[in-house]
């Protein structure tokens, strides 16, 4: 079977526009660009927090962050997270092709194929992702972003917050990148609802602390 034939297309083309972004890539550091950079900050800056963290277990949060967190958004920049897709959804097809063709003697619809590969690219993405976070954590400018958010205010966007059960909030730092945070009340006996507009007064972890308004200095 060839690697050009119609049934191995969509894998193959994968394959290339991985490699055009790592040979451009590299090309780029020889003048001093970096296009994965400039994407960077093109994209919308959204950060989610890290739903496995064992303070987190039971928090309520959104579809979208759950979708964005199983895929180790965050962890690693968006154009390494799509080189690792791109790459497992390649490999994911040709395997798929291969095996399809050694059982039954011909290679299946290249739609049809596509569908376990798009698997095998999705968990490619959520563990190799993690596993590399782990090894190149975010950058300092990153994790300075998130520090600065102390300070700031944010909106309750779904859950209920209590002391020990935080709550989904929205907020943005002062790059205009917009944060999904997950907080808790800062005060004993609070509790904040959706569209409620919060203060943050400190960080735990993964969990900020909240109050709701600013206490003016004792004379």
């Amino acid at each position: 079977m060839e690697l050009f034939a119609p049934e191995f297309a969509p894998f193959t083309v994968a394959l290339i526009v991985m490699l055009a972004i790592g040979v451009i890539e590299l090309l780029s550091l020889l003048i001093g660009f970096s296009p994965s950079a400039s994407i960077e900050a093109a994209l919308p800056g959204v950060d989610v927090p890290d739903l496995e963290a064992p303070e987190l277990s039971g928090a309520e949060v959104g579809p979208l962050s759950h979708v964005l967190s199983w895929f180790s958004v965050g962890r690693l920049p968006f154009l390494a997270l799509l080189v690792i897709f791109l790459t497992g959804f390649g490999l994911s097809g040709y395997i798929v092709q291969w095996a399809a063709n050694s059982a039954t003697g011909s290679a299946l619809n290249p739609w049809i194929a596509a569908v376990p590969a798009l698997i095998g690219a999705g968990y490619a993405t959520r563990y190799l992702g993690r596993w590399l976070g782990d090894i190149f954590p975010r950058d300092q400018s990153e994790a300075a972003s998130r520090s600065e958010l102390v300070g700031s205010y944010a909106t309750i966007i779904r859950g209920e917050a209590k002391q020990g059960q935080p709550a989904e909030a929205k907020t943005t730092d002062l790059r205009g990148r917009t944060h999904y945070i997950l907080l808790e009340p800062g005060e004993p006996g609070m509790t904040y609802s959706a569209g409620d507009r919060v203060f943050l007064v400190g960080r735990d972890k993964n969990v900020y602390r909240a109050i709701t308004r600013l206490t003016p200095p004792q004379e």
